[in-house]
């Protein structure tokens, strides 16, 4: 019951609807010239099937601009510094993260922070054989591991079409070989990349149709996952940018689950900026 439970509310894939939500930029809130510096919170959830998600994805960063943002590209121009925190009932990852962003087209973070994983499985290697929908009882109820990860955005926009793109490597850590529910494989240490391409269309203003393409690869055990999606992003950026998405995919390579995906994610910020003296 415990790992069912478990699996039914683990987060897949660290929230990807929900890291797509927040990069979506809307150039008539962004004017040209000084910027004062701000605190700024971040909180998002993501809920979904097969393969299972759920999960919340919440940062809070000191925001630091630099120049004159005397241009639209150079508009948000900032460093931030601050927490990356990941929760769902199945393991919990608090983070450090540091962030740079030189151009409104570009984002860039790093992260580290040890996980807890609440339940456990060993494995004798990570190229034993296992079934991510019954893992059978759990082997403990608390494990350590260490990930580090490197977040690139690219973004393009021409008239009411937009092109987002993510490129996500981590490191990953752990004494032995477990079953680690954000990527929901084995893993023990090395590499594993993820690539998402977004493409959106407004349709009206504040309502975009999204087309969606997502790999995975962990390359020590060459485990590999492919998604091709489509959805609907609905944002209401004077309520602190809220955002809600919706998308079904298909799996186009996955060892593990088949056939169609569903999941939704909602997500809002606040921004607090310093006051002038």
């Amino acid at each position: 019951m415990i790992r069912r439970a478990c699996l039914c509310l683990s987060l897949f894939l660290l929230l990807p609807v929900v890291a797509l939500a927040q990069t979506l930029p809307n150039p008539e809130d962004l004017p040209t010239g000084p910027r004062p510096a701000s605190w700024h919170l971040y909180n998002g959830m993501a809920v979904g099937l097969n393969g299972p998600v759920f999960g919340d994805l919440f940062k809070f960063y000191r925001k630091m601009p630099w120049g004159e943002g005397k241009t639209l590209l150079t508009s948000d121009s900032h460093w931030r510094v601050g927490t990356h925190d990941v929760v769902s009932p199945a393991y919990a990852r608090p983070a450090i993260l540091i962030g740079v962003s030189p151009l409104l087209i570009m984002d860039l973070d790093v992260h580290y922070g040890p996980g807890i994983s609440f339940t456990y499985e060993k494995y004798k290697s990570v190229y034993a054989n296992y079934d991510p929908q019954n893992l059978g009882d759990p082997d403990g109820y608390m494990k350590i591991f260490h990930q580090a990860q490197a977040n690139l955005v690219l973004k393009a926009a021409v008239g009411p079409v937009a092109m987002l793109h993510f490129d996500d490597l981590d490191y990953f850590y752990c004494d032995e070989p477990i079953f680690l529910w954000e990527v929901a494989t084995v893993v023990k240490d090395g590499f594993f990349l993820r690539d998402k391409t977004y493409v959106l269309i407004e349709f009206q203003p504040n309502w975009r149709l999204l087309l969606d393409y997502e790999n995975f690869e962990y390359f020590k055990s060459d485990y590999k996952t492919e998604l091709l999606a489509s959805g609907i992003v609905i944002q209401n950026p004077a309520f602190h940018n809220l955002t809600m998405i919706v998308q079904l995919g298909y799996h186009l390579r996955n060892p593990d689950f088949k056939g169609l995906k569903i999941w939704s994610a909602a997500q809002m910020e606040w921004d607090f900026p310093d006051k002038k003296k």
